[in-house]
């Protein structure tokens, strides 16, 4: 772990002094592209992001050059920890959505529970929309004469 955190360091450290820009990947940990990416901006500023990528989201670890072999290493390990936990709440999510996704599938093509109390409400509401509308008409013809 010392020496892995070591070389990582060594090498974020070469980047930073050299002011490199643009996006580089310096290591594959986990099976992730571990990337930096530097630039340049005012008259003397630069900075620098390292990140972990993956599909469909980027995971920045902030490394300062300070941060020590260990430390590093920490780091990485406790993002590539944090995705598997992730991971399982994914699955809970796709496994909870099968389920939900069976019970719809097996109330297909069958008749609605309380389809006689829709018509009857849908019934109530045409009659108050047509005592609305004759009313507004009446008041019409009462403004009019």
């Amino acid at each position: 772990r010392k020496l892995a955190g070591r070389a990582l360091m060594k090498e974020i450290l070469t980047l930073v002094q050299l002011q490199q820009q643009g996006e580089t990947t310096i290591a594959s940990i986990g099976g992730f592209d571990f990337d930096y990416s530097g630039e340049r901006f005012g008259k003397d500023g630069y900075r620098y992001a390292t990140m972990l990528m993956r599909t469909g989201a980027d995971y920045g670890i902030e490394i300062p050059v300070t941060t020590g072999p260990l430390g590093a290493i920490a780091r990485l390990e406790h993002a590539l920890a944090g995705f598997e936990g992730e991971q399982e709440r994914y699955r809970q999510r796709l496994e909870d959505a099968e389920r939900r996704l069976t019970s719809y599938r097996s109330r297909e093509g069958g008749e609605f529970g309380f389809s006689g109390e829709l018509a009857e409400k849908r019934r109530q509401l045409a009659e108050i929309e047509t005592d609305l509308g004759s009313s507004i008409d009446g008041q019409d013809q009462r403004a009019a004469a």
